[in-house]
């Protein structure tokens, strides 16, 4: 799927940003993909958003919150432990509000435009094709139009980061 246009006053992840998160030693994947490697990752919406799979849309300011879960699944062919997730969103403008899932433990991260979100880790052992429990995300849109993405990705125990991203858009037209 190509890039979304853009119009003026887009929240985007800058060069910098993205060299942070390359510092993390993560890769990225084409929009709404997940790339081939230790595990799949799948972002899903549950609440508070609108519109196509492939472009969410919630209303900024309007609706009280929004969820989505995550899905990471084990296809490395043996078990697996040790699960850091990154999530990117740009969080002056859809700011998590909350997670939860099994096992989960999650903190904020803010190291500038596009390497903030949040940072969970997970330590269940995980046996081939086996999903470690699913992280229900929960955020709050601001009353700011925003076209961005949320990008995750995820490793563990020594293997290559994996990546999948779900653009969105904030509209506050009325």
């Amino acid at each position: 799927m190509p890039v979304p246009a853009l119009r003026p006053g887009v929240h985007v992840k800058n060069a910098l940003g993205m060299a942070a998160v390359a510092a993390l030693s993560l890769t990225l994947a084409p929009a709404a993909s997940a790339e081939t490697g230790f595990a799949t990752v799948k972002i899903t919406r549950v609440s508070g958003w609108f519109g196509v799979e492939d472009f969410w849309t919630t209303r900024g300011g309007f609706i009280p919150r929004q969820k989505f879960d995550v899905d990471i699944t084990n296809v490395v062919g043996r078990d697996v432990r040790g699960l850091s997730v990154f999530i990117s969103l740009p969080t002056d403008r859809l700011g998590v509000t909350g997670y939860e899932g099994d096992g989960w433990r999650c903190w904020d991260v803010n190291e500038g435009i596009g390497a903030e979100g949040i940072k969970c880790t997970q330590d269940h052992l995980i046996v081939h094709e086996e999903a470690w429990p699913k992280l229900t995300v929960e955020t709050k849109a601001e009353a700011i139009w925003t076209q961005d993405s949320i990008d995750v990705y995820a490793e563990a125990d020594g293997h290559a980061a994996v990546h999948a991203q779900q653009w969105f858009r904030i509209d506050t037209s009325t």
